[in-house]
């Protein structure tokens, strides 16, 4: 059956940056317009205060803790003073601008994390700030036959995270045995992002296949139809799937 799901090219993301602040960085011009409505995103280490306070508006800002990570502060203009545990999340929803700060709760610790851009629509951009934290003991998670999902945000079959968020987004934190193979359906109108953090992996579509390495991206969408992505495990991979739609 033809499909008229479109495909970005795979593009493989390069480690920048020095001992107290590293990142693999995903930029929007490098995905064939199918990125929205993200806009970039930083796999990031870092041991230090490396940005202090600073500003961002008319975005979000989404901070999430991997599993390997120490703790992580948030300071905000909005008078948040919190602490993001590991595996959880802080979705900063800037609209009309906020000054946050974020740093190692602990000195001498390790934070890594994804720091995750996403566009807003234009007619909420200056709409007071917000923000959401969903710790992640309300992250629903399943693993069945060698497949690890946890889902940040959103849904994935009849796994749903039940936490409101500013914008509606899929958010999958995906572990793959080797030889097992995950299936998610991106809904009519979606774009989808999947990003390899450790492992091989390959990806069935309508569009093709491909195959992918470790921090490797690719970005896909545009069907006028929901869609099966299929992700199968050529080794143990660790990954992410985020989707959402478009901003127009």
């Amino acid at each position: 059956m033809s499909s008229d799901l479109k495909l970005s090219g795979i593009v493989q993301l390069v480690q920048t940056g020095n001992p107290s602040f590293s990142a693999f960085r995903a930029n929007r011009h490098d995905y064939a317009g199918l990125f929205s409505p993200l806009m970039g995103f930083d796999d990031f280490r870092l041991s230090s205060d490396v940005f202090g306070p600073h500003q961002h508006r008319h975005m979000s800002a989404l901070s999430y803790l991997f599993e390997d990570s120490a703790a992580y502060h948030n300071k905000d203009s909005m008078g948040s003073d919190l602490t993001i545990t590991t595996g959880s999340l802080l979705w900063t929803w800037a609209g009309s601008g906020v000054t946050h700060h974020e740093f190692p709760e602990e000195n001498n610790t390790r934070i890594h994390g994804l720091q995750l851009f996403l566009d807003i629509p234009v007619e909420s951009r200056n709409q007071p700030p917000k923000s959401v934290l969903i710790p992640v003991e309300k992250m629903p998670v399943k693993e069945a036959d060698g497949v690890r999902v946890k889902v940040v945000t959103g849904a994935t079959g009849d796994l749903v995270n039940p936490v409101k968020t500013p914008e509606h987004i899929t958010f999958l934190d995906l572990m793959i045995s080797s030889g097992k193979a995950f299936q998610h359906i991106l809904p009519a109108g979606w774009n989808g992002t999947v990003y390899v953090l450790s492992g091989e992996l390959h990806m069935e579509t309508p569009a093709g296949s491909l195959e992918m390495q470790s921090n490797d991206t690719i970005a896909f969408g545009a069907s006028a139809e929901n869609t099966q992505i299929t992700l199968a495990a050529k080794a143990n991979c660790h990954l992410l799937f985020i989707s959402g739609l478009p901003v127009v």
